[in-house]
Formats: C-alpha cells, structure tokens, sequence
C-alpha cells in the first residue's frame, strides 16, 4: 500500500527550482547508525528480513501529488510496489528541501533534479543520483505561435520573463549559448507570477516547463511555440531519483525493488496514459483543485522526456554515460562562470543498482 502524507492546496503549477539555491536540513546531510536508518527509512525491515515481512520505504517527491507522479501512483494501484515487498510512503514535495531531507535520513529516495543534487553534494551531502526520469530537462522557451522564437540567437534583444528562482539555469543557457546577459532583456517575474506576462504581450518569450506552462497558455486560448533548453545544450537530468551513499551500501536491496516497482508503474503510464491521469485526479484531484484538462496534458507531455531510444534499448531511468558527461559539462560551465557551486565528478552518478534491475 501507498501512504499520501500531508498534501498542500497552494499554486497548481510547477515552478521547482532547477539549479538555484538550497539550504539543508541537517547540516552536511549525514546519515545515523545502521539502528536508527533503518528505523527511519525501512520501518525496522531489513534487507535480510524482506522475503518475510514488507519492507516501509518513504519517497520524498520535489513538488505535489499531480501527473508528475502518476506512475508512482500505479506502481501502487497495480501491486507493483506489493510485489517488490514494499510499502512506499510517498511524501508530497511542494517548497521542501528533498536534498536535506534525504540526506538526513527522513526518507531513502528522493525525487529532484541533476544540479540540485549535486550543489547539494560540493556542500558535503552524501548523496548519489541512481536514476533519472526525465532524459530530456522540461526547462522551454515560450513565445506565441504569432510570433515564434525557434532558436536561442532569436531570443537576441527580446524581452524575456524569468521567475526569480530560474536565475540558475537561465544565466547556464546564455552562457553555453554564448548569450552575454547584456544582449537580452531578462525580466524578473519574482517568485509567484505565471505566463499570463507573455499572453498579455509585455514579454517576447517565458522561460517556464514545457510540461506546464505551455499548456496553461494553450488552454486559455494562447496558442504558443516552444523549444527545449535541452536541444541547445541545457543538459541537464531533472526528474531524477537520489538516494544516499550509504543507502546504497546498507539497503542495495530495497533501492533496486524500489526502483524495479517504479520502472513497472511508469510503463503502465506510458502505455496508457489515461489510466494515469485519472487515477491521479481521483487520488488527488479534488483536494489540490487541479484541472483535469490541463493534467491530462502534463501527462502526455512528459512521456516524450521519460521514454527514449536509449531507454527504450536499457530500460526506464537509465543514464546514458554520454549524457552523464554532458550533464558534468554543463555543471562545470556553470561553476567556471561563477554561476554556481557544484560537484562535477562522476561517482555523483551510480548506476549499481539499475545494474542490479
């Protein structure tokens, strides 16, 4: 079974911070005795004790329980999780900080993205990204489909609405780019404006999340163009499942149960994505106020970032080591311009336990 914990009835979209600042809960993130983990994180079950008893796993999702997760939520309805010997805790993310949390030991598995995790690990984390959901970052950019903006140099003397916590990603793309900031009008949307700047026409183009705002603007009669920041460079996993160091030491068995479970749910989703979305809309629909119309689209719009030739050839959340590297080098940009703090060595992937799938 799948327990929901605590839900927040507050913005509708996702506006996640992909690369900015975080602060962790817990200090340097360390975790406690083999005692006290498995109290925290596995209900007292440990691996040796699986076969004969269910083992408690807490998953801290990055923000709240829409479509986002709605393979996680059949990874539970079709008995996946059962079947793996789990009971999953699914712990709604909406403004937590899921680095602390997780490398604190309040829960195994965390759901975040590439650069956040690692920002998180150059301040002394002990944490590893062991898989990745989305392939492709859901960072876009966003113009009306009267007036398309196709290509990074087109946004060149364009204004630019850019929410407060994208600075991050934002000042990455100029610069892989070769955008000085000077050579666009970037306008600070603060921490809570929507895309409704660009439909009312006071900016050229919206940095936003192709699985979100582009389809908010469509359904208000908005027609828009968008590309991903990721087919100009922007490499960066989001989505991704992170886990501890000594997680993965100390309860490998669970983590890869875990991840298998979720592999199963997020290919029913893929192969009938309706299923998805209206087990989401009844589980959580009614008490977040979502928008069935607008879910449905999230949902669909975000297979194409999960399922990839690469996926389809080694399976869901797999990380191809050329986009490791890519995913390093854009890090590594980043902190070359003093954009931000990262670690930018491979062991912050670890790929043991889709090995063990």
């Amino acid at each position: 079974m799948t327990e929901v914990v605590g839900p927040k009835q507050t913005l509708l979209s996702r506006r996640s911070l992909l690369g900015g600042g975080l602060k962790l809960a817990g200090g340097a993130a360390l975790l406690g005795s083999v005692g006290s983990v498995s109290d925290l994180l596995l209900g007292g079950a440990s691996p040796a004790g699986a076969a004969a008893m269910m083992s408690a796993v807490s998953f801290q999702l990055g923000w709240l329980t829409n479509t986002e997760f709605a393979g996680s939520y059949l990874a539970n309805a079709k008995g996946y999780y059962k079947k793996a010997g789990l009971t999953v805790k699914i712990l709604p993310g909406e403004g937590v900080d899921v680095e602390g949390i997780v490398g604190a030991g309040k829960a195994i598995v965390g759901d975040s993205n590439a650069d956040t995790c690692s920002a998180a690990v150059a301040q002394g984390a002990d944490l590893r990204i062991i898989g990745a959901k989305y392939q492709k970052n859901p960072f876009c950019m966003i113009s009306s489909a009267k007036k398309p903006i196709k290509t990074p140099a087109e946004l060149k003397g364009k204004k630019v609405g850019v929410n407060a916590y994208n600075f991050t990603g934002w000042s990455t793309f100029l610069a892989i780019n070769g955008i000085s900031k000077s050579e666009v009008d970037t306008v600070n949307e603060g921490y809570t404006s929507g895309p409704e700047a660009l439909s009312d026409g006071r900016v050229d183009a919206w940095m936003g999340f192709v699985t979100n705002e582009p389809t908010v603007l469509e359904l208000a009669g908005f027609p828009v163009y968008t590309f991903l920041l990721a087919d100009f460079g922007y490499e960066v996993y989001a989505d991704i499942y992170e886990t501890t160091a000594t997680a993965i030491a100390q309860h490998k068995e669970e983590l890869v149960e875990f991840l298998r479970a979720e592999r199963e749910g997020w290919s029913a989703d893929l192969a009938d994505p309706a299923a998805g979305l209206s087990l989401t809309m009844s589980l959580y629909g009614g008490k977040l106020g979502l928008s069935d119309k607008q879910q449905g689209l999230e949902n669909t719009a975000q297979l194409a970032l999960i399922k990839t030739a690469y996926t389809e050839a080694h399976g869901l959340f797999a990380m191809n080591p050329d986009d490791i590297s890519k995913n390093l080098a854009t890090l590594q940009l980043a902190q070359s311009k003093k954009i931000g703090n990262y670690y930018t060595k491979a062991d912050l992937f670890d790929d043991s336990i889709l090995k063990a799938l």
